[in-house]
C-alpha cells in the first residue's frame, strides 16, 4: 500500500495517535531514503578520509614535481606517469572532500554547480587513469617487443597525441554527467522533513542502465582485457628463452645486458602492480554501480565501497617508492631537504645516434 499524506491523516485520526507515536508503534521507515553510515563508524571513516586525502595529495604532488624536474619531457613512460598522477590528484582534491561531506551531512550543501562538476571530474579521472595505463602498456609493448621502431622524438610526439586523445575521450564519456546530475529537494511528509540531494536524474531507467554499462565496458573491461593481453606478451618476451631483440645487444658487455634486463623487468613489474591495484580498488565500484542500476543492490550498501575506490589514489606513489629506488631517494630528498635543482636538463638537442645507442637510451628510461 502506498502511503499518501491524505491517507496518513486518516490513519492518525483513526488510531488517535500523534505522528511520532504512530511511527514508533508501526516502525515505519522514512519515506525518503538518505544513505548514511552508522554513527559509530563516522569518526573512523572521517579519520580514514583525512588520511587518504593527505597521503594522496602529497604523494601524487611529489610524483608530478619530481618527474617534471627530472625527465618527464624526455621519456614517454614518465610522460604517461605524470598523467596518471594528475588523474589521482584530481580524484583526491575533488572527490574525497565531497564524499566525506556526504557521510556527515544528510543534505547536499555544495550547490548545483558542484553537483554537476564533482561527478563529471570523477568519471573523467577514472577514464583517464584506466586509458593512460593502457597507453603505458602499449608503449611498453612497442618498446620491448619491437625495439627497431624506437625513436625517442617519435615516441614523445606519439605519447603526447595519445594523452590528448585519452583526455578528450574521458571528457566525452563523462559529458552526460553535466546533464543528468541535479539538485532535488524531496519532502518526507511522514517525518515532516525536507531533504536536499544531488542525484542522477535520467529520462528513463533504461538510459541510466545503458550509460552505466557503457561506462564499465569503455573505461574498465575493454582496457583491462587489452592490458592483460599486452602484459602477457611482454612477460613472455622478458621471461622467455627467445627474445626478439637480443641480437641488438650482442656487442654490449654482459653486465650491461643484465642491467638492462633487470630494469625492463622491474618497470613491467611496477606497472603490472599499479594495474592490479587499480582493478582491486575500482572493480567493486563498477560492479556495485551495475547492481544498483539493475536494482540488485540498495544505496546503503554502496557507502562502504566509496573509501575503497578512493584508496587507489594513494596506491600509485607507494608502488613507485617501493619498486623504484631512484624515486624513493628523490622523494625522501624532496620531503626532507627539498630538491636543490633539476637532475638534468629536460630539453636537450641530440645528435643522431646509432640504433644500439638509441635502444640503450630507451631501456635506460624504463626506470619508470
Amino acid at each position: 500500500m502506498n502511503l499518501t499524506a491524505h491517507l496518513l491523516d486518516l490513519m492518525l485520526k483513526a488510531s488517535n495517535l500523534s505522528r511520532w507515536q504512530f511511527i514508533q508503534e508501526f516502525s515505519i521507515p522514512p519515506l525518503v531514503a538518505v544513505p548514511r553510515l552508522p554513527s559509530a563508524l563516522l569518526p573512523i571513516f572521517g579519520l580514514l578520509y583525512v588520511l587518504i586525502f593527505g597521503l594522496a595529495v602529497v604523494g601524487n604532488g611529489a610524483v608530478l614535481v619530481l618527474l617534471c624536474r627530472r625527465k618527464a619531457l624526455q621519456s614517454p613512460s614518465t610522460f604517461f606517469i605524470c598523467s596518471l598522477a594528475l588523474s589521482d590528484l584530481l580524484i583526491s582534491i575533488v572527490c574525497v572532500p565531497a564524499t566525506l561531506l556526504q557521510h556527515f551531512f544528510t543534505n547536499w550543501l555544495a550547490g548545483d554547480f558542484l553537483c554537476k562538476l564533482i561527478p563529471f571530474l570523477q568519471v573523467t579521472a577514472i577514464g583517464t587513469s584506466m586509458l593512460t595505463m593502457t597507453c603505458i602498456a602499449v608503449e611498453r609493448f612497442q618498446g620491448i617487443l619491437y625495439p627497431l621502431h624506437v625513436r625517442n622524438s617519435y615516441f614523445l610526439c606519439h605519447a603526447f597525441k595519445m594523452l590528448v586523445a585519452v583526455w578528450l575521450v574521458a571528457l566525452a564519456i563523462a559529458a552526460p554527467m553535466w546533464f543528468v546530475q541535479k539538485v532535488e529537494v524531496k519532502y518526507d511528509f511522514l517525518f515532516d522533513v525536507h531533504h536536499t540531494s544531488c542525484l542522477e536524474v535520467w529520462p528513463s531507467q533504461r538510459q541510466r542502465r545503458a550509460y552505466t554499462t557503457c561506462l564499465s565496458v569503455l573505461v574498465f573491461l575493454a582496457p583491462l582485457v587489452t592490458m592483460a593481453i599486452l602484459y602477457w606478451k611482454i612477460m613472455r618476451e622478458l621471461w622467455g628463452k627467445h627474445k626478439v631483440h637480443d641480437i641488438m645487444f650482442q656487442t654490449l658487455p654482459g653486465s650491461e645486458i643484465n642491467k638492462i634486463a633487470r630494469r625492463k623487468k622491474r618497470a613491467v613489474r611496477m606497472m603490472a602492480t599499479v594495474v592490479l591495484l587499480f582493478v582491486a580498488c575500482w572493480a567493486p565500484f563498477h560492479l556495485v554501480s551495475l547492481l544498483l542500476d539493475y536494482e540488485y543492490l540498495f544505496v546503503f550498501e554502496t557507502l562502504v565501497f566509496a573509501i575503497v575506490q578512493i584508496l587507489n589514489s594513494v596506491c600509485n606513489p607507494l608502488v613507485y617508492a617501493a619498486l623504484n629506488t631512484t624515486f624513493k631517494s628523490d622523494l625522501l630528498a624532496l620531503l626532507t631537504r627539498g630538491c636543490s635543482g633539476a637532475r638534468g636538463c629536460c630539453c636537450s638537442s641530440e645528435s643522431p645516434m646509432k640504433e644500439t645507442e638509441m635502444f640503450l637510451k630507451y631501456f635506460q628510461s624504463l626506470s619508470f
